[in-house]
């Protein structure tokens, strides 16, 4: 490296083909960062995109092999040491998720100097916010890396307010960066229909998009499709996540107005997408004492850039950004007999008030260009 050549991040992440990481790491390089990956590869139904950025590749895992992931994370120790050098000239470890904080800090150590460590947060898994000693342990682990990190990036409000601060005690600096449309500049103006639902003669369109992982959400669109006919029709975008993979054909069954139209293409995609739909799902359920209550999901942005009404539970972060930005409709438990209600009596008129209002917003608000050069100036050292 040069004398005048800028310092490279070094990014830990999980998986390189991971939508969010590749959407950081894009975003890095847009800014003029030299970005060097640190990443796993994790194997699942969906194509494997070759990184886009010099990348060091710390192993493969697979869903729910545990004792495999922990072998191939005590083989990094080695790839580590071998990459000391380049770790101690890299302005920022940037760093997304506990565990590979605890890689990055042993890296750190290898390297012989203190690189400013940023934790980038954005779910609040389940076993966080138990009682047992499993979570106490996991617990205290996070605040050990926690008490070494310069910055805490998260993606909602709602983790600090709930998490951070009451439980884990963090009172450092936060960036808070949401889980906005990156990169914008491609997406082509929202499309305004002439004739809506109803008006046209067809169903209302309630469309879910992205990572697929909330149960109970099919059981609710499966039994309001059953119940309602041909007056909805739901479709799902994305990838079956989490617990649910296996059981996902089981879950959508095989009702004409309830379907399943596979993986998409981020960011090109999403025009055609959302142009499709009435209304954008929005609820999770996955977790709802928990990080479902707490989150703000990428899709009520991507929803936004194209004027579409959202729909979630009320209560949650979501269903307050919803109701703070008069953006959609936020239902009360129960949920299946609340959404039945509602299909069953919403009119053309006050839906079109509210898509009018929502294609109205400017899209400036969904998109996350501005958010990643205040981040970029953050991390300049």
């Amino acid at each position: 490296m040069s004398a005048h050549e800028p310092s490279p991040i070094a990014f830990f992440a999980h998986e390189r083909g991971d939508a969010r990481v590749m959407k950081r790491i894009a975003a890095l390089q847009a800014q003029g960062k030299k970005v060097i990956g640190f990443t796993f590869h994790r194997v699942r139904d969906k194509a494997d995109v070759p990184p886009t950025w010099e990348n060091i590749h710390l192993g493969t895992t697979y869903n729910r092999r545990y004792f495999q992931r922990l072998l191939v994370f005590a083989k990094c120790v080695g790839i580590l040491w071998k990459h000391r050098q380049r770790l101690g000239k890299c302005s920022t470890l940037y760093v997304v998720n506990t565990d590979n904080a605890l890689l990055a800090l042993l890296g750190r150590f290898f390297a012989g100097r203190r690189v400013p460590l940023v934790l980038e947060l954005a779910d609040i898994q389940p076993a966080m916010t138990g009682s047992g000693i499993i979570s106490k342990i996991l617990r205290s682990i996070e605040r050990f890396v926690l008490k070494r990190t310069s910055l805490l990036v998260t993606t909602s409000p709602g983790f600090i307010r709930n998490y951070f601060e009451p439980i884990q005690g963090y009172t450092g600096e936060v960036f808070l960066l949401e889980n906005k449309v990156y990169p914008s500049h491609r997406l082509p103006p929202a499309i305004i229909e002439d004739t809506g639902p109803i008006a046209s003669g067809r169903p209302w369109v309630i469309g879910c998009f992205g990572a697929l992982r909330c149960e109970r959400s099919l059981e609710i669109m499966h039994a309001l499709a059953l119940k309602l006919g041909d007056r909805v029709r739901f479709v799902l975008r994305g990838y079956p996540a989490g617990t649910i993979a296996d059981d996902f054909d089981t879950l959508l069954g095989t009702l004409s107005n309830f379907q399943f139209l596979g993986p998409y293409t981020y960011p090109d995609d999403l025009a055609e997408m959302y142009a499709g739909i009435d209304f954008n799902w929005a609820f999770d359920m996955s977790d709802p004492n928990g990080n479902s209550a707490w989150l703000l999901p990428n899709r009520i942005y991507e929803g936004g850039c194209f004027g579409v009404p959202v729909i979630s539970a009320r209560n949650t972060e979501t269903g307050r950004w919803i109701e703070q930005h008069e953006l959609g409709w936020t239902f009360a438990e129960p949920l299946d007999e609340s959404l039945f209600h509602f299909f069953e009596t919403l009119s053309q008129s006050d839906w079109q008030t509210l898509k009018t209002r929502c294609m109205a917003e400017n899209r400036e608000a969904f998109t996350g260009e501005t958010d990643y050069v205040r981040l970029v100036h953050r991390l300049d050292p």
